[in-house]
């Protein structure tokens, strides 16, 4: 038996970091559904001279903690030192980047029956969902 589902890591990158909380709460909402467990996030940052930093989760004041605390604490960690240096290498300078690990935990018992059944994936991608849309909006053709 699995205990996890399949991760995804979102990177989400910006420019002039603006935060009005409707991503934590978006992510927070489907936590609470059990739809999806956030395991880890990693914030960085790099600023015009090209100074790098990060923003550690443990780090931040009790009321802005609280804002986070549907992230898993026994998981953060996940992303590491490396995984840091790769982004910001990609980073130009005034940017950020907030880096999700995304369990999919609806998957659990479904990848547990398709095991238990003697069932192998044979195939698995993921469709974004702007193209989505397109294919839909192609669809309702006159």
């Amino acid at each position: 038996m699995l205990k996890y589902g399949p991760v995804d890591v979102v990177v989400l990158a910006f420019g002039e970091p603006q935060f009005d909380g409707s991503i934590l709460t978006a992510l927070e909402q489907q936590a609470a559904t059990g739809t999806i467990r956030v395991l880890d996030a990693m914030v960085l940052f790099k600023d015009e001279d090209g100074k790098q930093w990060q923003l550690d989760l443990e780090d931040l004041p009790e009321e802005e903690k609280t804002a986070v605390g549907f992230i898993e604490t026994g998981t953060r960690g996940l992303f590491d030192t490396e995984d840091a240096e790769t982004l910001w290498e990609g980073m130009v300078p005034g940017s950020g980047v907030l880096a999700l690990a995304i369990e999919h935990a609806w998957a659990v018992s479904l990848v547990n029956a398709i095991a238990e059944n003697g069932v192998e994936v044979a195939l698995n991608f993921r469709v974004p969902a702007p193209i989505v849309d397109e294919a839909f909006a192609s669809l309702s053709v006159s």
